[in-house]
């Protein structure tokens, strides 16, 4: 899991996304705020989707630390091991490139999201 900024209307969002173990996109949500709250409801959405994995690979982002933490202390990803090693997490790093190479191009939330959502298919 992962996210990043890209530009919307002259106004930077936050796309957090997630893929599985073969670089296959799991889901993607966009958000105005990167913060504790958005990383904790994408990661309760991923849950209710897919169940919970063995692993979850982020990277040191605040936001999604606490947020995993939370959930924990909710009663979910009891048996998932987070891991934050630099490395492990470049095949999304790499992933979001093609999505900011198109990122000058949109107008509107609506558009940048179907958008994405058909590149990743």
């Amino acid at each position: 899991m992962d996210e990043t900024y890209i530009k919307i209307k002259g106004k930077w969002h936050y796309l957090y996304r997630a893929i599985d173990a073969d670089g296959l996109t799991l889901d993607i949500w966009l958000r105005k705020k990167r913060d504790t709250q958005a990383a904790y409801a994408f990661l309760k959405r991923l849950k209710k989707q897919f169940g919970e994995p063995k692993v979850l690979v982020t990277d040191k982002a605040p936001s999604i630390g606490s947020a995993f933490k939370k959930l924990q202390k909710n009663g979910f990803y009891l048996k998932t091991e987070h891991r934050t090693v630099k490395y492990l997490n470049n095949l999304i790093e790499q992933d979001h490139r093609p999505i900011k190479r198109r990122s000058k191009f949109y107008r509107s939330l609506r558009t940048a999201y179907t958008t994405m959502v058909l590149v990743q298919k």
